[in-house]
């Protein structure tokens, strides 16, 4: 069975993406999988066996050269991809520190006029012939665009996936330019999942949600992971300085927190050292966001690959998620899940989970006991101070994410569900 899967960035196992459907594809037989990308980067995922890329960069090119082609597919070892990404790297940094709205629209403005829609890509999935379409469903106008060409030229049957809230209004800004963005992107959003054959959702919380908006039925589908008994880490017993270990994205209620955690942190410590804070983050801060969460006991990391963090992971005795608690951010990810959330439960360590639990992921802690969790920026430090004071905590708190992902997550269920649906739908 041939999979055509549209992704915004390259396949690789050290992106959200890649590491999530890398996931989702490994072990189920009798699939192959192509990938259409729209972003410069070298995949590095086994599982894929053909890449397509379309850049921002070859639509300008297009524009001026109509010859030049906005899209190719590529090889692994094709050196010419290391230097377009290197290329870019300055224009994505500058993009991170400067989320203006203006740059969004420029994007989009190359995309619409862009020569996307090119022979090459057409003769790529005519040549691939794909089965059936996996497609992660993006706030995006030119991917929903693409996704909406796919479908239709291919007509064969489709499975979105969905993992944050792409849709609905339950939404916080006091921008109108805002609103008019995400009242024109939603439409996009449901054109493409209304051409689905089967929606999956992230969360209960999105399922029952979606239910009620779109037609495809709704299945959940988080990463997974082998939680057979047998390979169920060992405890590490807690040393007497407690190592706490976050690494993601820091958006402006998560600094909050972290700083939060900082401060209270450093109040405990003020009577003998308790905890360490290692933050690794590829988000850009300011110097005096930077200076706060590098103190004596809290110390801030670049980022590092994926097998390095999850090694990192399993030398600690915390592993904290966290959401914003204003209500623009838990508004935001009130249906998601994040995919670092069964690396956690597989990790068999206690997890301090810190935000409202109006978001799915912290009810999610608060539902399955399997977490410490701090609901509001005034029970942090007395969270902490009771995970210092009883050590048995933080190993009753392994045990139930480890049974919570057993249950929830395990990669037999997950894995057989997909691979029914796939046939299913192909039949």
């Amino acid at each position: 069975m041939k999979i055509l899967v549209l992704s915004s960035t390259p396949w690789s196992n050290d992106n959200s993406f890649g590491n999530t459907f890398s996931n989702i594809f490994e072990g189920i037989d009798d699939i192959e999988v192509a990938n259409i990308s729209c972003r410069p980067g070298k995949p590095t995922s086994y599982l894929v066996k053909r890449y397509f890329q379309i850049t921002e960069k070859a639509l300008i090119k297009n524009i001026f050269n109509k010859s030049f082609p906005t899209g190719t597919e590529i090889k692994t070892d094709d050196k010419e991809i290391d230097s377009s990404f290197s290329e870019n790297i300055k224009a994505r940094e500058f993009g991170r520190k400067n989320r203006w709205q203006i740059l969004f629209w420029v994007r989009d403005i190359i995309w619409k006029i862009g020569c996307w829609k090119s022979q090459e890509l057409i003769d790529f999935i005519d040549d691939y012939k794909p089965d059936v379409l996996f497609m992660p469903i993006y706030f995006s106008s030119y991917l929903n665009d693409i996704l909406l060409f796919i479908k239709k030229h291919t007509d064969v049957p489709m499975i979105g996936y969905i993992s944050d809230d792409n849709y609905t209004l339950k939404q916080f800004s006091l921008s109108p330019f805002y609103w008019l963005e995400r009242l024109y992107k939603r439409r996009k959003v449901k054109k493409s999942v209304n051409k689905c054959d089967l929606l999956y959702v992230i969360s209960d919380v999105q399922k029952e949600e979606y239910e009620k908006i779109f037609n495809p039925p709704c299945k959940i589908l988080t990463k997974c992971a082998d939680f057979s008994d047998n390979r169920k880490p060992d405890f590490k017993e807690p040393d007497e300085v407690l190592k706490i270990v976050y690494a993601g994205n820091i958006s402006s209620g998560r600094y909050e927190i972290l700083s939060e955690l900082a401060k209270s942190i450093e109040g405990i410590n003020s009577n003998g050292k308790k905890f360490q804070m290692d933050i690794y983050t590829l988000t850009p801060l300011k110097e005096k966001q930077k200076n706060v969460l590098s103190t004596d006991s809290v110390h801030l990391h670049p980022p590092v690959s994926y097998d390095e963090i999850r090694e990192i992971q399993k030398n600690s005795d915390i592993l904290l998620h966290c959401e914003g608690f204003s209500l623009k951010e838990k508004l935001a990810v009130h249906q998601s899940f994040s995919t670092k959330i069964v690396d956690y439960l597989e990790t068999n360590r206690c997890i301090l989970a810190i935000g409202d639990d109006y978001c799915a992921s912290i009810k999610y802690f608060i539902d399955n006991n399997c977490g410490a969790v701090a609901t509001s920026k005034k029970e942090i430090k007395p969270c902490l101070m009771k995970l210092c004071s009883n050590h048995d905590l933080l190993k009753q708190y392994a045990d139930n994410a480890w049974e919570s992902g057993k249950k929830k997550h395990s990669h037999i269920n997950i894995k057989q569900m997909v691979k029914d649906d796939l046939v299913f739908l192909t039949k």
